[in-house]
Parts: structure tokens; C-alpha cells; sequence
């Protein structure tokens, strides 16, 4: 799966945050701009951002509902329990992150990675992601309900407890990811056309009061 990069070059604008609030406080756009330190309490309205670097942000307490961000990387930030829901990422990296109850509900993602991130507990419910990869991330009791997949990928990633009910995972391969004790329907429908391990396909099996017998 191809997923278009952030069109981004190592910005040379440094913003402190009593800088990013002033420039947030005048609904300005931040481009070409690196981020770093603590955002605590920062509650924008209808914020965006293009060309920008967040590094080893911390994001507690932060509202941002309704964002843009446009190219994008996110290193070493810590967004838990950040609220982001309803905002839009498009072309955005997220490495190494840790997002531990963040709320990403109602999003639109379009070309994004995650890559090593621990999202356990995140909500993603009634999301709409297109060419996103879930990379070696921990995604366990997170919420990925309701969402509109297309062109979606996950590789050794774990999904342990995680909620899936109502989002097709047709065509997703997730044979090296953890999938134990996922919320499913009753009839296992979101699954149809997924592409599963012969063990992963055997516990779900089971789930639905199959034996199985080698």
C-alpha cells in the first residue's frame, strides 16, 4: 500500500508556547514551524497547521477539536488524553507517540502513519481512515468502532481487547497483529473478507463455540 508522505522540510521557526497561543488566540494558520514542550491547557478553536513538527510535545489537557493538520510529523509527543475529535490529518506522522486515551472520534485521516505508538484506549469511533498504517503500535481496549476503512493496514500491532463492532476490516491483513478478545457482532460479520492466520481464524472459531481438533 502506498501512503504519500508529509511534504515537509526541517522547519527553521521555533515556537514557544506562550508564541503558539498568541498565534492560535489570532486564528492564524502555523507553517514551516517546530513545536516542542509542554501545550498544556491550550483550548483553540478551528486551529491549523501546515509544515509542522511537534516534538516531544506534551498535549495533556489540550483541546483541539475541529484541527487541521496538513504535513505533519508528531515525534516523541505524548497526546493522551488529548482531545482531538472531528479534526482532519492529511499527510501526518505520528512516531513514537503516546496517546493513551486520546480522543480521535469522528476524524478524517488520509495518509497518515502511526508508527510505535502505544494508543491503548484511544478512541477512533466513526473515523474515516484512507491509506493509514498502523506500524508496530499497541492499539489495546482502543475504540475503532463505526469507522469507513479504505486502503487501511496494520502490521505488528496489537488490538488486544479492542473494539470493532460495525467496522468492515474486508481486505485489511492482519495476520501478524494481536486480535485477542476484539468486540465483534454476534455473527463475527466484521471480519468477512479479512485476512487472518489459520490461529487466528481457530480462536474465533472457538468464540462461536466451535471445536477445533487437530
Amino acid at each position: 500500500m502506498k501512503i504519500e508522505q508529509p511534504k515537509y522540510t526541517e522547519p527553521a521557526e521555533e515556537l514557544g508556547y506562550e508564541q503558539l497561543a498568541a498565534r492560535l488566540a489570532e486564528e492564524e494558520r502555523i507553517c514551516g514551524a517546530r513545536i516542542s514542550g509542554t501545550l498544556h491547557g491550550l483550548c483553540p478553536e478551528s486551529a491549523a497547521f501546515s509544515g509542522v513538527k511537534f516534538s516531544a510535545c506534551s498535549f495533556a489537557e489540550t483541546k483541539w477539536r475541529g484541527a487541521d493538520f496538513a504535513d505533519c510529523v508528531f515525534e516523541s509527543c505524548d497526546l493522551s488524553a488529548a482531545d482531538f475529535s472531528r479534526s482532519s490529518f492529511r499527510r501526518v506522522l505520528f512516531s513514537e507517540c503516546k496517546g493513551l486515551g486520546a480522543d480521535f472520534s469522528e476524524c478524517s485521516f488520509a495518509d497518515c502513519t502511526f508508527e510505535k505508538c502505544n494508543l491503548s484506549y484511544a478512541n477512533f469511533s466513526a473515523g474515516r481512515l484512507r491509506a493509514v498504517l498502523l506500524s508496530s503500535c499497541d492499539c489495546s481496549h482502543a475504540d475503532l468502532d463505526g469507522c469507513a476503512l479504505k486502503n487501511f493496514a496494520a502490521e505488528h500491532t496489537r488490538f488486544f481487547r479492542a473494539n470493532f463492532f460495525g467496522t468492515s476490516l474486508k481486505g485489511v491483513d492482519l495476520t501478524t497483529c494481536g486480535l485477542a478478545g476484539i468486540t465483534l457482532s454476534a455473527q463475527l460479520a466484521e471480519l468477512r473478507g479479512a485476512v487472518l492466520s489459520r490461529w487466528q481464524c481457530a480462536d474465533f472459531l472457538r468464540a462461536l463455540g466451535a471445536e477445533i481438533r487437530d
